[in-house]
């Protein structure tokens, strides 16, 4: 798991295992906006999946930047 800044935004990877040994890529992003913090989980399709946590966590947050980016 690694946490990174994007935007304003907190990136924390939270990739998982899933069928037998593969991770599926999933982010949790976060933003404090008008004194509150505001999050989104950010998951890819079932169907990607990595055969390492950190392909997937990389995955997971090259996927969540563009989630913000899409955002502005």
């Amino acid at each position: 798991m690694s946490v990174v800044q994007h935007n304003g935004w907190r990136i924390e990877s939270q990739s998982f295992k899933a069928r037998g040994n593969r991770w599926c890529p999933k982010a949790l992003v976060g933003v404090f906006e008008g004194g509150r913090f505001y999050t989104h989980d950010v998951v890819a399709l079932l169907s990607v999946t990595f055969e390492t946590a950190r392909d997937a966590d990389d995955y997971a947050i090259k996927v969540a930047k563009m989630w913000i980016e899409d955002r502005a």
